[in-house]
């Protein structure tokens, strides 16, 4: 994973490909991992909502290449950190009313503290969002 803090030491990182199969490992990995950090019901499902968008986002962004999910707690937050090796950043996009793509980042959004993308030194980007980890 790129452009993580040093300070935590409970970072939790899964590594996908980018295939829209791995979708349902993000998320399987999401709630378990926000569950063992004690988070409460409604942060763990708006932390696997988050995970599903942005690791949905990095498929798409970067098919077959590897996807890095880092999950780790600063404080009274948790910070879910999502790596692709793309380097364009994603932007909101208006949705049509039937339309089927174009909400993820304001789901994003809406469902977290902060959020943001950092370009990564190495090339591609770091999409993160931060949660409140006893909602």
């Amino acid at each position: 994973m790129r452009q993580l803090p040093t300070e935590p030491n409970d970072i939790r990182t899964l590594t996908i490909m980018g295939d829209p199969k791995e979708a349902k490992r993000a998320r399987a990995f999401a709630r378990t991992t926000l569950d063992s950090l004690g988070c409460n019901p409604s942060t763990i499902d708006d932390g696997e909502l988050i995970v599903s968008e942005l690791a949905t986002n990095a498929i798409a962004a970067a098919p077959g290449k590897q996807i890095d999910i880092s999950i780790f707690p600063i404080k009274d937050l948790v910070a879910i950190y999502v790596y692709d090796p793309a380097n364009e950043l994603p932007r909101r996009q208006r949705p049509t009313l039937a339309g089927e793509k174009g909400r993820g980042l304001a789901i994003v959004r809406s469902c977290s503290y902060r959020h943001g993308t950092s370009p990564s030194a190495s090339g591609g980007k770091v999409v993160w969002a931060m949660v409140r980890r006893y909602s």
